[in-house]
């Protein structure tokens, strides 16, 4: 029973890793996974979009200048009948900045339990993982704000936990000579593990991207791009270049807007199976309705399958 545990452990490391455009030998890959409908319709080019709670865990400081109370609640019907989500809810301090908090879970449903040999023992276990964390956001001056994330992370697999403590950090720069461009630069899940499955030491999924977003002027698009997974180590150091993503947002009016996206990083991972054409493009829209936004996002994984996100945003 314990090996086939175990296999299934290294299941959920390798689905988590491709999604989150890479591979290795971390653990709560999970923490990798896009959960904003929003961002995920624009190939995850949240970073440097100040003002939507959905960016907590893109880039922190993107809560700097909220003003009043926001909140989001966010589904992912992943594959295989994975059930994820994204709550979050960010209000203003007057001299502490921005103040959040926000929690992730992705839901591996339920599996049958085997020996050894692989026979069914008529029982079944269930996979869950969270992470539930405290930000503060605020302005350095100058163009430049801020945003610290520190999160407890936590896997269950049937009898078998894992735990660990993590930070986010990040920076948004506001150009002052030109008209809403934008840049972010974040790392996540800098941090330890508590407990793992095994006894083998296990690391925290480090992750780092840095993007840019800009308002065109006589066209009503935001155009977005970011390179990610900057700390992920190849044989080739150029492998980075390919690891983009492209993103816009274009307002139909004030309350429609179409939005689409490209990961070339989903595209060269899953590179090696068959129909992978369209693999890495995403698109969605979003609705705004009195003191609400609903969003849906439908991103493409080639052979793999599709992935659809929904997401409301309210203020208060």
């Amino acid at each position: 029973m314990r090996r086939s545990m175990l296999s299934i452990i290294i299941l959920f490391t390798a689905c988590s890793s491709v999604f989150a455009q890479s591979a290795g030998t971390t653990i709560f890959n999970f923490l990798k996974e896009q959960y904003s409908a929003r961002g995920a319709a624009m190939a995850n080019n949240l970073i440097a979009v100040k003002g939507d709670v959905n960016a907590i865990y893109y880039n922190p400081a993107v809560l700097s200048g909220i003003d009043g109370e926001q909140w989001t609640l966010n589904y992912v019907d992943h594959l295989l009948d994975f059930q994820a989500g994204q709550v979050a809810y960010t209000r203003q301090h007057n001299s502490l900045g921005n103040l959040a908090v926000g929690l992730i879970y992705f839901n591996y449903g339920d599996f049958d339990e085997t020996d050894e040999f692989g026979d069914k023992t008529g029982s079944t276990f269930g996979a869950t993982e969270f992470a539930l964390g405290a930000t503060i956001a605020n302005t350095l001056g100058d163009g430049f704000d801020y945003g610290l994330n520190l999160k407890y992370v936590f896997s269950s697999l049937d009898s078998y936990n894992a735990s660990g403590m993590a930070i986010d950090a990040g920076l948004i720069y506001t150009f002052p000579y030109v008209d809403d461009l934008q840049f972010g630069i974040n790392i996540s899940n800098l941090g330890f593990v508590l407990d793992t499955y095994q006894e083998a030491e296990g690391k925290m999924p480090l992750y780092m991207r840095v993007g840019f977003s800009k308002k065109l002027a006589h066209l009503p698009l935001m155009f977005m791009a970011s390179l990610n997974d900057l700390t992920l180590k190849t044989d080739n150091s150029s492998d980075v270049i390919k690891r983009f993503s492209l993103g816009g947002e274009f307002d139909v009016n004030e309350n429609f807007k179409l939005r689409i996206g490209y990961n070339n990083g989903v595209n060269q991972n899953v590179k090696p199976l068959e129909g992978t054409a369209f693999a890495g493009i995403s698109a969605g829209l979003g609705i705004l309705w009195r003191k609400f936004r609903l969003d849906y996002a439908f991103s493409t994984y080639g052979g793999l399958g599709n992935l659809n996100r929904l997401g409301v945003t309210g203020t208060l």
